[in-house]
């Protein structure tokens, strides 16, 4: 099985696209920009679309080209759409087209008369239920898989999973217990506590591998691997830079861990506030007027 993921948050970041295209558009284009950038990078095929048929027609062309190079019977191919949520902030016929398209491609790739057709799916990822999307206007319901956030058992036993080459596995469960007792009860995030793991770990292997401390003790691992703990409360989903060459417990190091790398929607936002804050005081005033006045 064949998948792509489509990220709905990119595509609806404004409410005009690239190039003066509306944020639909742009959509229906990153789906086949995406597809052929993960399939068929040195393909040709075109991934422009001025409407739904053509993106149709395009997207069945892709489809059938992957099929053909591949040679290896009927494939499935799956889209995945993260943050799905924002499609509900696109035109009115876009979410119904999305949960749809699947049988959409689908019927007209059957009177291609191709030996190997391919099938496709989409997958909506979202936090929110399904209620909020419902609009009345969906030929096909969906099929709706809600999925729990994980206990701390799970987490458990995925963090060890996870365990770096070489960890004592007596020492690894122990820190793994400390992280979770530490970050859990704030963030239940698979992907971000796999990331504060492994920024982490160093630290508190470090003092055992340079005979700080010994390995059976744990409240001197505790102590001194508390104050990385603490501060990863402060950095949740974000990014800090730490030098690879300085010990990770070096005060040059956690000096080094306060350079932040912010979410990437944030960055232009603070980019766009700085320019903003170089306009004249009477042309804001003018905007904000007409804004209320209209």
């Amino acid at each position: 099985m064949l998948w792509v993921l489509v990220s709905c948050l990119e595509s609806f970041v404004g409410t005009q696209g690239v190039c003066g295209s509306t944020p639909s558009r742009y959509l229906l284009e990153l789906i086949l920009q995406s597809i052929k950038c993960r399939y068929l990078p040195t393909s040709d095929v075109c991934v422009r679309c001025d409407d739904t048929s053509s993106f149709v027609d395009n997207l069945c062309q892709i489809l059938l080209t992957i099929a053909a190079e591949r040679n290896n019977g009927p494939i499935s191919i799956g889209l995945i759409f993260e943050q799905a949520e924002k499609l509900c902030d696109g035109e009115s016929l876009v979410l119904p087209l999305i949960v749809g398209l699947g049988s959409i491609v689908n019927e007209k790739l059957c009177y291609t008369n191709s030996l190997d057709t391919p099938v496709l799916f989409t997958v909506l990822v979202t936090r929110l239920p399904w209620e909020k999307f419902n609009f009345g206007t969906f030929y096909f319901e969906p099929y709706v898989i809600p999925i729990e956030s994980y206990s701390r058992e799970q987490l458990t036993r995925l963090l060890l999973s996870l365990s770096p080459a070489g960890a004592s596995e007596s020492r690894f469960k122990r820190f793994v217990d400390l992280l979770l007792t530490v970050c859990f009860p704030v963030c239940r995030n698979a992907g971000e506590l796999i990331h504060l793991m492994n920024i982490n770990w160093r630290a508190f292997d470090e003092p055992v591998t340079k005979g700080l401390v010994a390995p059976d003790d744990e409240w001197g691992q505790w102590k001194l691997a508390q104050p990385f703990l603490k501060r990863s409360l402060a950095t949740l989903y974000l990014r800090h830079y730490a030098d690879a060459s300085v010990d990770s417990v070096s005060p040059k190091n956690a000096t080094r861990q306060d350079f932040l790398e912010l979410p990437y929607i944030t960055r232009f936002l603070l980019i766009a506030a700085f320019i903003a804050s170089y306009n004249p005081v009477h042309l804001i005033k003018n905007f904000c007027l007409r804004l209320l006045n209209g």
